[in-house]
C-alpha cells in the first residue's frame, strides 16, 4: 500500500510540473523581448546610414546635411544600445543572467498574477483541483482499503462474480460437471458436457478450455464432429470474431469427419466474407441452406447474412452456384450461372436489360422462398436489413460523389418497399452521371417499380425521356427500343413506334414469348394515315 501511495505522490508531482511548466519559465517575451527590439531599432539605422551614403552620392544630400542626418542616426543608435561603450553589453550580461534563473516556487503566484486570468486558472488547477479532484474521485469510486490481491486471486474472484449472475439451474450444472471433472478427469464426456455448459453461459474461454481437454481424451465418433466445431466456434468468439488459421483448420477437420456439420459451414462461408470473397461465401450458404430443413434454428441468420453480403456486393444469390467448402478447399472454382428469368407479366422495375431479376429482387425472392406466401421479411430481418441501408445512406451523405453506392441504395430500398427513398437515391446517382447509360436504366427502373407498387399501370413520362436518352449512346438496347416505341405509339408517332419495335423483334428469337408479345404490339399498331386522322 505504501508503494502504491508513493509512486501516485511521483507521478502526481510529474504531472504538476508538466502542468506548471510555463509558470516555472520565463517566456521568450521576458526574456529577449528588449533585446530583441534593440537589434532591431540597430538594423533600421544601419538601412539609414547607407541610405544617407546612397543620397549622398547621387547628389540629393550636400556634405553637410549627410553629415547632420549621420550624426542624428548615430544619436538614435546610441540611445538604442542603453548608453556608452561597454555599458549595453555588461546590462546584456546582467540581463542574461538574470533571465536564465529559473523562476523560485515563491514567484509562482507573482508569476501566475504577472500572466493575468489564465496565469491564476493554472496556478489554481494544477495546485487545487487537478489532486484534490483526483483524490475525491478516488475516494468515491475506488476501494482505498481494500487490501492488494495477487492476479490469480483477482481473476479467480472475477470467476466467481460471473458465476453468481447465471441462472439458477445452469450455475448448478456447471459446479455439478466441474465436482464430475475433479473426480474423473479421465472422463472425456464430462469434460465435453462441461465445455458446453461453459458455452450456455458464454464463458467461452472456460469452453475452450474444457473443450480442447475433452477433444485430447477422445470422445465417441459421433460427438467428434460437433466437439470441434463447437470447440472452434468458441475460439472465434473468444477472439473477437477473427477467423485464425487455427480455427479455420477446426472446422475444416470438423467437416472432413462430417460433411453435413452446418455449423462448420456457416462458419467457413463467414470466413470467406471475411476475406473479401463474397462470392465464395454466397455459394458455402446457398449450399447449406439447399441442403438445410427450413424450419432449421440456423435459417434465420443464415439468410441475414447471405442478404447482406448479395447487397453490400451488388451480386444476386442467384447468380452463384452452391458449393461444399471441402470441394471449394480442394480446387474447386466458384461458378457463377444465370440468374432464372423473370416470370412473365412480373413488374418491369424488377427486371435488368435482359429480363432477369435484379439483385434487390432476386434477394427478396430468395429471402422468401422459406415462408409462407406474403409473409416477408421477419423482424429480425427486416431491422437488419434497414440497419445496413441506413448505414450506407450515412456514407453516402460524406461521400456523395459514389454513384454505384446511390444505385445500390436505390436497390435496397426497393427491397424494404420504399420506394419514394429509392426514387430519390437513384435520381442522385443521376445527378452524378447524367449521361451514364447503366445509371439511365437504372433510374428509369427504379420509377417503373415505384408506378407499380403504387398501382399506377403505365410508366412515368420520365421513363420515355431517360430511355430515349439512352438509346443514343446504346441505340440497340432492348429495354430502350421497347420504352422509346411504347412512347412514340402513345405520343401517335406511329411510325417511330414501329420502326424502333422492328429493330427490337430482330433481336428476340422466334421461340421466345417476348417475340410474340412484341408482335401482337406490332400488329395493334394503326397505319400512319389512320394516326393522322
Amino acid at each position: 500500500m505504501i508503494v502504491l501511495w508513493l509512486m501516485v505522490a511521483l507521478f502526481s508531482a510529474l504531472v504538476m510540473a508538466m502542468l506548471m511548466f510555463p509558470l516555472l519559465t520565463r517566456t521568450s517575451e521576458d526574456k529577449g523581448g528588449s533585446a530583441d527590439r534593440a537589434e532591431y531599432d540597430l538594423t533600421v539605422y544601419k538601412d539609414q546610414l547607407s541610405e544617407i551614403d546612397r543620397d549622398l552620392a547621387r547628389g540629393l544630400l550636400s556634405e553637410d546635411q549627410a553629415a547632420a542626418a549621420r550624426l542624428e542616426v548615430q544619436r538614435r543608435m546610441l540611445a538604442a544600445t542603453g548608453g556608452p561603450d561597454g555599458a549595453k553589453g555588461e546590462g546584456d550580461g546582467a540581463a542574461t543572467k538574470a533571465d536564465a534563473a529559473p523562476i523560485r516556487m515563491m514567484d509562482l503566484i507573482p508569476r501566475a498574477i504577472e500572466q493575468g486570468p489564465w496565469g491564476i486558472a493554472t496556478l489554481a488547477g494544477v495546485i487545487a483541483v487537478v489532486p484534490m479532484g483526483a483524490l475525491a474521485l478516488y475516494l468515491v469510486i475506488g476501494s482505498p482499503m481494500l487490501p492488494g490481491q495477487p492476479h490469480a486471486q483477482r481473476i479467480a474472484l472475477a470467476a466467481q462474480e460471473s458465476m453468481a449472475a447465471l441462472p439458477d439451474d445452469l450455475r448448478e450444472t456447471i459446479e455439478m460437471l466441474q465436482a464430475v471433472v475433479e473426480q474423473r478427469p479421465e472422463e472425456a464426456q464430462a469434460w465435453f458436457e462441461l465445455g458446453r455448459a461453459y458455452r450456455r453461459a458464454e464463458q467461452h474461454g472456460l469452453a475452450v478450455e474444457a473443450l480442447d481437454r475433452a477433444r485430447e481424451l477422445g470422445v465417441g465418433a459421433e460427438d467428434q464432429p460437433t466437439l470441434i466445431s463447437e470447440l472452434a466456434e468458441s475460439r472465434l468468439l473468444s477472439e473477437q470474431g477473427q477467423m485464425t488459421p487455427r480455427v479455420r483448420g477446426l472446422f475444416l477437420e470438423a467437416l472432413r469427419l462430417d460433411r453435413t456439420e452446418p455449423r462448420a459451414r456457416f462458419y467457413l462461408g463467414m470466413a470467406a466474407a471475411q476475406d473479401g470473397e463474397p462470392a465464395r461465401a454466397l455459394a458455402i450458404w446457398r449450399d447449406l441452406s439447399a441442403e438445410s430443413p427450413q424450419d432449421a434454428p440456423w435459417m434465420g441468420m443464415l439468410r441475414q447474412s447471405m442478404s447482406m453480403v448479395a447487397q453490400q456486393n451488388g451480386i444476386m444469390p442467384a447468380s452463384v452456384k452452391p458449393a461444399h467448402p471441402l470441394d471449394l478447399e480442394a480446387g474447386a472454382p466458384v461458378e457463377r450461372i444465370d440468374p432464372p428469368a423473370a416470370p412473365e407479366g412480373s413488374a418491369q422495375g424488377g427486371g435488368s436489360a435482359e429480363g432477369g431479376p435484379t439483385p434487390g429482387a432476386q434477394m427478396r425472392a430468395e429471402a422468401d422462398a422459406g415462408r409462407a406466401p406474403g409473409q416477408g421479411f421477419s423482424e429480425d430481418e427486416r431491422a437488419m436489413i434497414e440497419g445496413m441501408v441506413e448505414g450506407l445512406a450515412a456514407r453516402l451523405e460524406e461521400n456523395p460523389d459514389d454513384v454505384e453506392g446511390w444505385m445500390r441504395l436505390a436497390q435496397s430500398y426497393g427491397v424494404l418497399g420504399r420506394w419514394d427513398d429509392a426514387v430519390a437515391a437513384s435520381a442522385r446517382a443521376l445527378d452524378q452521371a447524367p449521361e451514364d447509360p447503366d445509371v439511365l436504366e437504372g433510374h428509369a427502373d427504379t420509377l417503373i417499380a415505384a408506378a407499380q407498387a403504387a398501382g399506377e399501370p403505365d410508366p412515368p413520362e420520365a421513363v420515355f425521356g431517360l430511355f430515349d436518352t439512352l438509346l443514343e449512346s446504346r441505340p440497340d438496347h432492348p429495354k430502350a427500343l421497347y420504352f422509346v416505341g411504347l412512347g412514340a405509339a402513345k405520343d401517335g408517332n406511329v411510325d417511330r413506334a414501329r420502326s424502333l419495335w422492328e429493330r427490337l423483334l430482330a433481336r428476340i428469337p422466334e421461340g421466345e414469348p417476348a417475340h410474340a408479345a412484341i408482335q401482337r404490339q406490332l400488329d395493334a399498331l394503326p397505319s400512319s394515315a389512320d394516326a393522322t386522322q
